[in-house]
């Protein structure tokens, strides 16, 4: 009589998760339109994590004084639920420059610049799948004004009641369309 003791070990699945995003978002935690990255990490855990960055770039050409405005939006992000549907929750800033080329009675020009930083909460619902491909989030991101630089004031401050909308916080919906990518 022959005793065999066999000691194994189950080799786990290889991770099929496709970490990298690249989408559009219009308003959401941009302000304005953004192209945006990001970044998934620490997705062997219960709550998965992620990082974002974007940029922002728009010309106004159609304002009688032409604009331009510049933003980047950063973000922390932790995403509750399983397989494609997610919970999104994060923290950020996001920083925009709005340039203005002013034009005078003698026809000299000069470009005013205006300097904000919002502190940026996100509370999201995110579709991506697994094994990427189609990246979509509806998001609530009401911007909390923090800091202000006027082209007039031309110092720092911690604004009281002003935002470009008029308002310190308000409330502000986002929509993102991208691609996971495989």
């Amino acid at each position: 009589l022959v005793h065999i003791t066999g000691i194994a070990q189950q080799l786990e699945k290889p991770s099929t998760l496709k970490r990298n995003t690249v989408y559009l978002e219009a308003f959401g935690q941009g302000i304005y339109n953004s192209l945006s990255f990001d970044r998934l990490y620490r997705v062997d855990k219960k709550v998965k994590s992620s990082v974002t960055v974007g940029f922002t770039l728009i010309p106004l050409l159609n304002k009688p004084d032409h604009m331009l405005v510049m933003g980047v939006p950063v973000s922390y992000n932790w995403l509750f639920g399983k397989k494609n549907h997610h919970l999104e929750l994060g923290i950020g800033l996001t920083a925009l420059n709005i340039t203005e080329q002013v034009q005078y009675e003698d026809l000299s020009t000069e470009n005013m610049s205006d300097f904000y930083l919002y502190f940026t909460p996100k509370f999201s619902y995110r579709y991506q799948r697994e094994d990427g491909g189609l990246f979509f989030r509806l998001s609530f991101t009401p911007p909390i004004a923090l800091v202000e630089k006027s082209a007039f004031g031309g110092e720092y401050y911690f604004p009281k009641a002003y935002t470009p909308f008029g308002y310190r916080m308000f409330p502000w919906p986002g929509v993102s369309a991208g691609w996971t990518l495989k």
